[in-house]
């Protein structure tokens, strides 16, 4: 039985890897506003683990969070995925970009009003967050995210 995959808490720094780690399908929380020492508290308490770009974090007692050197957040992914020593279990598409939720499946009923017009009358799959209300669909931002994907995936492969 596979190992269950892992929550992240990251510092106020990583915000576009965090989003990044949503869209890949991981459970990816942003360190809460005006909390910044609290962090490696917060991510104890809450079972995640803590990634930083903060080298002095690490001196700290408790458990030790993952500090990243990379400037760049496709090699943040990469430095990410090589310090935690396991493979990634990519499911991309699951969550809520903006609140984190995991994704349930929409009818284009229930997406009527939440979307534009005429995405309405162009798309009949959606995706729905049950937290914030927010819709997707696979309209060509989703394509550049797709491609995107593809990239992270193959750069994971390679190192």
């Amino acid at each position: 039985m596979p190992s269950p995959r892992r929550a992240f808490l990251f510092d106020r720094m990583l915000g576009r890897l965090c989003t990044k780690m949503r869209m890949l399908g991981y459970d990816a929380a942003l360190n809460p506003e005006g909390e910044t020492g609290r962090f490696l508290l917060n991510a104890a308490r809450a079972g995640r683990v803590a990634v930083t770009r903060s080298r002095s974090l690490g001196d700290r007692p408790g458990p030790r969070p993952v500090v990243l050197r990379a400037e760049d957040v496709l090699d943040q992914i990469v430095e990410l995925f090589a310090a935690l020593g396991e493979p990634p279990r990519l499911e991309p598409f699951t969550r809520c970009l903006e609140c984190n939720a995991v994704l349930v499946e929409r009818s284009a009923g229930e997406a009527r009003g939440r979307v534009p017009p005429h995405v309405g009358e162009t798309f009949a799959e959606y995706r729905g967050c049950p937290v914030c209300g927010r819709v997707y669909w696979k309209g060509t931002h989703w394509n550049a995210m797709a491609a995107e994907v593809r990239r992270i995936e193959e750069r994971l492969k390679t190192t």
